[in-house]
């Protein structure tokens, strides 16, 4: 009972990290069609930002983990601006745009680097309340993610189903050309989504620099973990990115406690490449079949 206890706590945590990691992941690619390579690093930008902002104030934690979303949803603006829009609406726009994120990411590691230095930085727990289920323990941070992730990516698509943002997102995406005769101005939607998955990646940042550590190299990890999630779940589907972050979550917590940690990744990754020639569209999307 205490091993399945345990198994069941990191599900849910190590499941709420990666969809947190991977939701914006798939918003940009339902949207825009590419790879947000610099997604990691953007996580990692938005765990110094908070680190820096506790440091700076003293503020509460949560307090200034809102400061460096919104200060990160600004970045992720300015983002947009220089890396899709220059690029998407020209012939092979999407490898362009995959490209210059590529380029974004060896900017930002650089940039943390001078401006952070290369020493490894830590914040806080976020809370000190404690809970037990069946022996297994789960405190601060990591109830934080338990209960955050779902809320939060809950939200995002009560948002895409209710709002009117929402609706202009799902249209476009749905079918772009169709959606621009009818008056809807993909720039509008592509910055909405860009700065939703930088908030998005912000949170999990913080998340994890409190959980492990912060250096400019932090982002690589949880951005081929996003990785693995959308190949389980299918690429541009948020209920599938769902479904695949806790599968993922669930075979790494398996994998972990009966194998212990270095065969966890190697056992994920095994996984993921089986899915991918099996049924490369995902597990939760059906193929697309021609007459």
């Amino acid at each position: 009972m205490g091993g399945i206890s345990v198994i069941l706590t990191s599900t849910l945590v190590l499941g709420g990290l990666y969809l947190l990691m991977a939701a914006g992941l798939t918003l940009i690619w339902s949207n825009l069609r590419v790879f947000n390579f610099g997604h990691g690093a953007l996580l990692m930008f938005g765990a110094y930002l908070t680190w820096t902002v506790l440091d700076a104030t003293g503020l509460p934690l949560v307090v200034s983990l809102i400061g460096a979303i919104t200060v990160m949803a600004l970045i992720g603006a300015v983002y947009e601006f220089l890396l899709v829009s220059p690029f998407i609406r020209r012939p092979n726009g999407d490898m362009l745009v995959m490209v210059a994120t590529l380029a974004a990411t060896m900017l930002l590691q650089s940039g943390a680097q001078l401006i952070w230095g290369p020493q490894i930085r830590q914040l806080p727990q976020f809370g000190d309340t404690r809970v037990e289920i069946a022996g297994a323990v789960v405190q601060g941070t990591q109830l934080v993610t338990i209960v955050l992730a779902p809320l939060l990516v809950g939200l995002l698509a009560l948002v895409l189903k209710r709002s009117g943002i929402g609706l202009t997102v799902r249209a476009l995406e749905q079918n772009r050309e169709h959606a621009q005769l009818l008056g809807i101005a993909p720039r509008r939607v592509y910055l909405f989504v860009v700065m939703a998955a930088v908030a998005l990646a912000t949170v999990a940042g913080a998340l994890l620099g409190s959980m492990q550590f912060i250096s400019p190299g932090m982002g690589s990890d949880p951005l081929l973990r996003a990785f693995v999630v959308l190949a389980f779940g299918g690429a541009g589907s948020l209920a599938g990115t769902i479904a695949g972050a806790y599968a993922i979550g669930l075979l790494e917590a398996v994998t972990t406690y009966y194998f212990g940690l270095s065969w966890s990744p190697v056992l994920v990754f095994l996984a993921m490449i089986v899915i991918m020639l099996v049924k490369p569209e995902g597990l939760l999307r059906t193929r697309v079949r021609s007459a």
